[in-house]
């Protein structure tokens, strides 16, 4: 399976946009680890999960997931994190 990689533009602080991811992920089972500058990202869903890592340069955010279900695509995963960053 190929990555999915996402740019993601962001107006608050990198701390107060990890904060909001954590307690995102948190609240659906998974695990955030990392802080302002990187970390990984772990989402239980559906009997499987959704993996990658993160890193944060300025105002932007760039993510990349190495797992996800096969019938989830990269498209699916970009509107919800657009929706939870944005």
């Amino acid at each position: 399976m190929a990555a999915c990689n996402f740019n993601i533009s962001f107006t608050q602080s990198a701390q107060e946009l990890v904060n909001k991811l954590r307690t995102k992920v948190n609240s659906q089972g998974g695990t955030l680890t990392g802080n302002e500058t990187s970390g990984s990202i772990n989402v239980p869903i559906m009997g499987s999960h959704i993996g990658g890592s993160y890193t944060i340069t300025g105002q932007q955010i760039n993510l990349t997931i190495d797992h996800k279900p096969f019938f989830i695509s990269c498209d699916q995963i970009q509107g919800v994190l657009m929706g939870n960053i944005s």
